[in-house]
């Protein structure tokens, strides 16, 4: 009974698989109606929702297919692009540099003066002027042919910022570093002036010729004669002493003398050509006769410059001398005034120069008059002749002087015989 069982059991699923293999042969072939009366299978393609899945992802695809695509096209389009690109940037940079080249050549040839004709002009160069100002200056005249070049130059080499200015003569020819050197020495000036500084002059007239024949400002050099800066230089100068108690510090060691000068030179450079020559003059035997005399340099100048402000003529200086001596080594108290009339009103000339303002009641603070001994500093810069007279006074017994219209002078010992003196000079 089981056996026949289980024979039908086998034949009915020996059927379902046959059939089973049918259907699938059927549906891959492509027939789409199954056999009617038949049992219909239905495979796991055949879900519509895995159909629309299937559709949906098919879209997908086409969809990332046409944006790959349209990247691929991009790309090859922007390389395109980058070579074209690259093309006209690479004929633009070789454009510049055929340029750049050409300008560089023709600065280097500039800076070289290859090329320049060699001609001498003369330039002027304003005082305190810019590299930018000078290079303008040599253009126009053909000592160069590109202003910014030179500019450019100016400022790599560290040229000066400014220039101290003057009247040059200089050669076209010069290349760059040879035409700063030129508007920079002294040798290539030729605006140079000659000026003859007499015995007596005093600081303030000094300046005012140095203003005259435009060396500088008479207010600068007026400055200039206080300076500080040469101390380091000259031992004698450094050795003066109450400074601060002169109207100018180096009154009597301007030496008088002629000098050369530059136009707008320097008031520091200007004063130190004067000093040096006061310090070349005053010899080793001036120095070592003043210490003879017991004088210091500085007294001995302070005296010169009296002696020099008083007397005549060469010949008066050395009585002159002697009555200041007689004055200053005297025991009587009333004598050590050295009475000297340039004292009293000093630093100028007459009263009329003294300011309106203080004229009426104006009293120099060197007045030998009210003041014993030498005043604190010189009166004017005194010559060699006034130097040598102050050293080597001549042996009298005169304490007075005076002089008349026509510069005849008049000595006395006393009191009384310098009244009588005045007199017969017509100054009484």
């Amino acid at each position: 009974m089981n056996n026949k069982h289980d024979e039908e059991f086998d034949e009915r699923r020996r059927h379902k698989v046959e059939n089973f293999q049918v259907n699938i042969h059927d549906d891959a072939a492509g027939d789409s109606q199954p056999e009617e009366g038949k049992e219909t299978v239905i495979s796991s393609y055949s879900d519509p929702k895995e159909a629309q899945k299937k559709e949906i992802n098919s879209e997908e695809a086409a969809l990332n297919r046409a944006k790959l695509a349209h990247t691929l096209r991009n790309k090859e389009k922007a390389r395109k692009n980058r070579r074209l690109f690259r093309g006209v940037w690479f004929c633009i940079f070789l454009l510049f540099s055929v340029l750049a080249a050409k300008y560089v050549v023709a600065d280097v040839n500039d800076m070289l003066a290859v090329g320049r004709q060699s001609v001498n002009v003369t330039v002027e160069i304003p005082k305190n002027a810019t590299s930018g100002e000078v290079s303008q200056i040599l253009y126009s005249v053909g000592a160069i042919r590109n202003v910014d070049a030179f500019r450019l130059y100016s400022k790599l080499t560290k040229a000066p910022a400014t220039y101290g200015g003057g009247s040059y003569k200089i050669t076209t020819g010069l290349d760059y570093e040879a035409l700063i050197n030129s508007i920079q020495s002294s040798a290539k000036r030729v605006d140079t002036v000659k000026i003859t500084f007499t015995e007596g002059m005093n600081a303030p007239e000094i300046a005012a010729s140095l203003e005259k024949n435009g060396v500088c400002s008479s207010a600068d050099a007026l400055k200039a004669f206080n300076t500080n800066k040469l101390d380091d230089n000259y031992d004698l100068i450094a050795a003066i002493p109450n400074v601060s108690s002169r109207y100018y510090k180096l009154e009597g060691y301007l030496f008088p003398d002629t000098y050369e000068f530059f136009k707008n030179e320097d008031t520091v450079d200007v004063v130190e050509k004067l000093v040096s020559n006061c310090n070349k003059k005053l010899t080793k035997q001036i120095r070592d006769k003043a210490k003879e005399e017991k004088m210091t340099v500085d007294q001995m100048i302070t005296l010169a410059s009296m002696i020099q402000s008083e007397a005549a003529n060469k010949t008066d200086m050395y009585n002159v001398s002697s009555v200041f001596h007689n004055r200053l080594n005297s025991k009587d108290a009333a004598l050590n005034h050295l009475n000297s009339d340039p004292t009293t009103l000093y630093p100028y000339r007459k009263r009329a120069q003294v300011p309106a303002n203080i004229r009426s009641t104006y009293k120099s603070k060197y007045d030998t008059y009210t003041i014993t001994g030498l005043p604190a500093g010189a009166v004017c810069n005194p010559g060699l002749d006034a130097i040598n007279a102050a050293l080597n006074p001549n042996s009298t017994n005169y304490y007075y002087f005076c002089h008349d219209a026509k510069g005849n002078a008049y000595y006395a010992k006393t009191l009384s015989g310098h009244e009588a003196n005045l007199k017969k000079a017509g100054l009484k």
